[in-house]
């Protein structure tokens, strides 16, 4: 990070507890210098709603200065409404039967980085508080946090990778390039402009890249995130997301993480790579048999309870379709993409990858999600599960996955275990948000319902 003198790791942060935020003076100290090293004039202060979007207010560095502890307040709003910001909430804490009151943004200084392609002007992740300085359960990086210190208190912590695909679009919104051209050097080449901006803007922005390169699809490119604490990989996630779209205006062109555009193409992922770690810095995976079973084993058990999480829109389920790469059974097999989990690489490499979510997923939600599974499978000592083989789209022993929002939102909203791992104010409040998409869809009318009907009935 930028004050690279306190490094994030785990649930490390700069306030004591989650309860009341107390900065730690040396910290404040090195983000006064940063701010005149680099000449910064503004900051971005951002947090992620509910749908994994980065918002919030740009300050003059004056100003933040002036109120270097005390952040600024915002509506509470944004935990609340839709991806069209469509407030939905019926709730006392952010809705409008609650007087849709306000809440604070308090920087995270650890996060704090100069946006390489507007010198001068800085983003800091924030974290949300009430006037009276106390944490706000229900907000996206808050429920992650308390996942990762609850897997602490059984000594282990989590790193992940994020693979995420997206399409580039022109700027009438069609595909950047033609064709099925995965991995294909040459389309990397010819529009070398936008992904050379792309890998050395995230890099440059202190977002380490493993790579990049096309997909599937038409004008489909994956970015794979270098590995990391899960805390760091979900803040830098849902920057690099932002950036893209930001790198991608400045050219011109459109980059969509919307899970399917076309029905035609292939739909846009989120492969999710994880491991235990211990206090002494080794793969808890590869130190002890057990763990890597009762982990594969939880997510297995929670997976299709916690799929809002991974799936969190109508359109996400329209990328789950038989022999597409995306999965369609729940099961877990050793480099094996025909399931929900494949279990992959060897030694300190070895990890779980969970290939369900869709690229429209909330990065906090996404992460807490999946460890909170594999927290469930550590802590009821779940026994190891079956290693499947082979084409298991063809495999009718396995059980399904849920196939539609509505059918996940059902088993969401029953889940006990929802609950124990995300709180009740949470859950609350992503199922009123999952309902109301379905909601919507369910009473808009469609251009295929146009031309299918409108002169045939």
């Amino acid at each position: 990070m930028s004050i690279d003198t306190y490094n994030q790791t785990g649930i490390t942060m700069i306030y004591v507890n989650d309860k009341k935020t107390v900065y730690d003076p040396p910290v404040l100290e090195q983000t006064k210098q940063y701010f005149a090293d680099h000449h910064i004039d503004s900051v971005e202060i951002g947090y992620s709603d509910l749908i994994g979007n980065l918002i919030g207010k740009r300050l003059p560095v004056r100003f933040l200065l002036e109120h270097l502890t005390d952040g600024t307040g915002t509506c509470r709003a944004p935990i609340t409404w839709d991806i069209q910001n469509e407030y939905f909430s019926h709730s006392e804490f952010a809705g409008f039967v609650g007087g849709a009151k306000d809440m604070l943004l308090k920087p995270d200084y650890l996060t704090l980085r100069e946006i390489p392609w507007r010198k001068g002007t800085a983003l800091v992740i924030a974290d949300l508080d009430i006037d009276t300085g106390e944490r706000i359960q229900v907000a996206p990086r808050q429920v992650l946090k308390n996942v990762l210190e609850r897997l602490a208190t059984l000594g282990y912590t989590s790193k992940v990778g994020s693979e995420i695909e997206f399409y580039l679009l022109d700027a009438e919104k069609h595909s950047l390039f033609g064709g099925k051209e995965c991995y294909s050097i040459g389309k990397i080449d010819r529009y070398s402009h936008i992904y050379d901006q792309l890998l050395r803007g995230l890099e440059e922005f202190e977002i380490p890249v493993e790579a990049i390169h096309t997909e599937y699809g038409p004008g489909q490119t994956e970015i794979i995130l270098e590995y990391s604490d899960a805390l760091t990989q979900a803040d830098n996630t849902i920057i690099a997301r932002n950036a893209i779209k930001e790198i991608a205006r400045k050219n011109g062109l459109y980059a969509s993480f919307m899970a399917r555009i076309w029905d035609t193409e292939s739909g846009s992922g989120y492969h999710l790579h994880q491991s235990l770690w211990t206090k002494n810095n080794q793969n808890a995976f590869v130190e002890k048999q057990s763990v890597l079973e009762n982990y594969m084993a939880g997510l297995l058990a929670a997976h299709n309870e916690f799929m809002p999480m991974f799936c969190p829109t109508v359109n996400s389920y329209k990328r789950l379709t038989d022999m597409s790469f995306a999965p369609t059974k729940l099961g877990i097999g050793c480099d094996n993409r025909t399931v929900t989990m494949r279990l992959v690489g060897s030694g300190k490499g070895t990890r779980v990858e969970l290939r369900t979510a869709s690229a429209d997923a909330n990065a906090y939600l996404l992460i807490a999600a999946s460890v909170a599974a594999g927290l469930y499978g550590l802590e009821q000592n779940l026994p190891k599960p079956n290693i499947v083989e082979g084409n298991n789209y063809l495999n009718n022993e396995l059980p399904n996955i849920p196939r539609t929002l509505k059918e996940a939102a059902i088993l969401f909203d029953k889940s006990e275990k929802a609950l124990e791992y995300f709180g009740n104010g949470f859950v609350e409040i992503f199922s009123e948000l999952i309902h109301f998409d379905i909601a919507v869809h369910d009473t808009t009318v469609t251009d295929w319902e146009r031309e299918r009907y409108l002169e045939n009935s």
